[in-house]
């Protein structure tokens, strides 16, 4: 009995022994502090329609406790500097953290920003501007210990101003590999004019995707399939959901050359299909008749540019945009009264029909229709 007792003793002995020699860690501040890593835009621009966008990803460095430990981020957001009354945007443990527009619009909200143009600063500026507070906080373990926090990063957010129904509204600006002229470039973007609430451009569309934008040259103020499927628009049959993380646009239907139309009032868009012009008239083959082997047809190789030679003699002759069908849209003073430079050889008729009428030496041209610089040529 003795000896059991003798030997229980000693193992006890032996196991304090044990835990009284084993290394204790303890993790510390990290003295070299955390910083941002990622680079800030200039300013942010935020609206309601982007409001699910992603404004930017928030990058840093790991925070070095001295130990291995769970780690736990937290972004913080302010409208002082001095971070009174501050916000938690995220909590996270890895080393990013996306920050949504419409986390912009409610500081945006707190600083009493808005998207009115009527609503203007004491100086008369827009009351659309201000600046927000950024600051990363870094714990160790589960108890949240050892904080430590980053510099105080800055940034200006600009909230977009409503333009009301009119005569004059905000262009867009149409990007993606969709548009062949253009890709998924801002230099040169497809700057899409409104007039009446309604926004149009002309593009050589091939099989991919594509997004309008809100401002040239950011990728935050974008508006994709699921933002004009949300307000209730009716989008052509040509165009679907790209299914990916950006919502795009995805042209589906015949490559070609096609006029966007978003009309903001009747909640619809819409492609129109590029159509040919076609040349009749005694100065050109096939004379006054539509002659499937004879007429020459313009084709719009180019957005807004038609173009194809053709033999002329001295005679009158006119474009017809519908083969088979007459009208006086596409006659010399239609495109005199817009403004179009004309090659000197090229005069009006001067009859009812207001003809083009061929003055210069019989023989093959190459003529073209240029609406963009409004010129009609002949090489």
């Amino acid at each position: 009995m003795k000896k059991l007792i003798l030997l229980f003793i000693a193992l006890t002995s032996l196991n304090a022994c044990s835990d009284d020699n084993s290394p204790i860690f303890t993790a510390k501040p990290d003295a070299d502090g955390i910083a941002f890593t990622n680079t800030f835009a200039a300013n942010y621009l935020i609206s309601q329609a982007t409001k699910d966008n992603v404004a930017d990803r928030f990058m840093w460095e790991s925070a070095d406790f001295g130990v291995p430990t769970n780690i736990t981020y937290e972004l913080q957001g302010a409208t002082k500097a001095d971070f009174t009354g501050f916000k938690v945007v995220g909590t996270t443990s890895e080393k990013n953290l996306a920050v949504t527009v419409a986390k912009l619009l409610d500081f945006a909200k707190d600083l009493g920003l808005d998207d009115n143009p009527a609503t203007t600063n004491a100086d008369g500026t827009p009351n659309n501007t201000g600046q927000v507070y950024f600051r990363l906080r870094a714990t160790a373990g589960t108890a949240g210990a050892n904080e430590t926090l980053s510099e105080i990063k800055v940034i200006t957010i600009k909230w977009i101003e409503t333009v009301a129904a009119g005569n004059s509204c905000p262009s867009l600006y149409a990007v993606g590999e969709a548009l062949a002229d253009i890709g998924w470039n801002f230099k040169p973007a497809g700057e899409m004019k409104c007039t009446n609430n309604v926004v149009q451009i002309k593009a050589k569309l091939t099989n991919g995707n594509f997004r309008f934008f809100q401002e040239s040259g950011n990728w935050s103020s974008a508006l994709g399939y699921s933002y004009y499927k949300g307000e209730g628009y009716t989008i052509d049959a040509s165009l679907e959901n790209s299914l990916d993380n950006d919502s795009n646009f995805k042209f589906v239907g015949t490559p070609g050359i096609y006029t966007i139309t978003i009309d903001n009032t009747k909640k619809t868009i819409v492609l129109t299909a590029s159509s040919s012009l076609w040349a009749v008239g005694g100065a050109v083959p096939g004379g006054w008749n539509f002659d499937a082997a004879k007429t020459i047809q313009f084709t719009e190789a180019t957005p807004d540019i038609w173009s194809a030679s053709i033999t002329l003699s001295n005679d009158v002759f006119r474009f017809f945009h519908v083969f088979g069908t007459w009208d006086t849209k596409n006659n010399f003073a239609s495109y005199s009264d817009a403004g179009y430079k004309i090659n000197a050889n090229l005069v009006s008729d001067g009859s009812g029909d207001a003809n083009f009428k061929f003055v210069g030496t019989p023989g093959t041209y190459k003529l073209t229709i240029n609406a963009a610089a409004k010129t009609i040529t002949l090489e």
